[in-house]
């Protein structure tokens, strides 16, 4: 089986006015089905760009882009709309964004389940569930203003995860929850990607919360710089020119400033801050 999400070479330049920014510059990324992944980076990184890319809201400038065996580069508007229906739930960083604030909960929840031409009786299930699961059943005949704000990011949650994607996408899932209830959220995202086969795809400022998932992915200038998974020695991408990007959290633990000394051993590379070994 094919991964699930499948980048090459993607390059995404932005024109403002007469600059254009360069957002991606030749990322490449795979990740297989059911896995659960975090992408994390400085603002500007380009993190959100890649998302709304794999969402299919915009295309790449050059590059290839297959998700869930669609080529998105080359897509027609009607499998577009498809794609958008059966196999992605996106979670805006704004997340009012998935909500219609005039709303309950639970109509909600149900409203892409009866656009996808489910019955009745199935969309409330399905909606009670989901909101059981997110902690907000008691709010299910609430309407969306007058939810707290981390009410409506698990609302917002439950909206995408309503018809049952194949991949969820989610910008900055955490930013309006308390700490314990992000990892309770988290953990609930594991279990479906674990048991239930949901690939998972979250982008988080959030170190910490980010290491709870099977894989951390750090954009830097657009790239991939660095990869770790749980358990796992850490990966670090060498680009094209030789050069290696270290994170900078390793280098405070290394005690490494601006410069190291390198050098070959026959395990592979040794790198020491500039002041340690000798000058040989």
């Amino acid at each position: 089986m094919p991964p699930i999400i499948e980048c090459h070479n993607l390059i995404k330049i932005h024109k403002q006015g007469n600059l254009e920014v360069v957002a991606l510059q030749g990322l490449d990324l795979a990740m297989e089905h059911g896995e659960f992944m975090s992408i994390v980076g400085a603002s500007g990184a380009g993190k959100s760009t890649l998302l709304t890319i794999l969402a299919g809201f915009e295309k790449p400038s050059a590059g290839r882009v297959q998700v869930a065996e669609r080529d998105l580069t080359d897509i027609a508007p009607k499998d577009l709309t498809r794609y958008y229906r059966r196999d992605v739930g996106f979670v805006w960083q704004d997340f009012t964004r998935n909500l219609i604030p005039y709303l309950k909960a639970a109509q909600n929840v149900e409203l892409p389940l009866l656009l996808g031409g489910i019955g009745r009786k199935k969309r409330k299930q399905r909606s009670m569930d989901l909101l059981e699961a997110v902690g907000l059943r008691g709010k299910a005949h609430a309407t969306v203003h007058t939810l707290s704000g981390g009410e409506q990011q698990r609302l917002a949650l439950s909206v995408a995860l309503a018809p049952g994607p194949k991949l969820l996408l989610a910008d900055e899932l955490t930013g309006e929850l308390d700490t314990e209830t992000s990892l309770a959220l988290f953990e609930l995202l594991r279990q479906m990607s674990h048991e239930g086969g949901l690939s998972v795809l979250v982008v988080t400022h959030d170190v910490a919360i980010a290491k709870r998932t099977d894989r951390v992915v750090r954009i830097a200038d657009g790239r991939i710089s660095t990869q770790s998974r749980r358990g796992a020695t850490e990966l670090i991408a060498v680009d094209n020119r030789g050069m290696v990007q270290l994170p900078r959290g390793m280098m405070i633990e290394a005690g490494i400033d601006d410069r190291v000394r390198v050098k070959v051993v026959p395990e592979g590379l040794l790198l020491q801050p500039e002041g340690d070994g000798d000058e040989s």
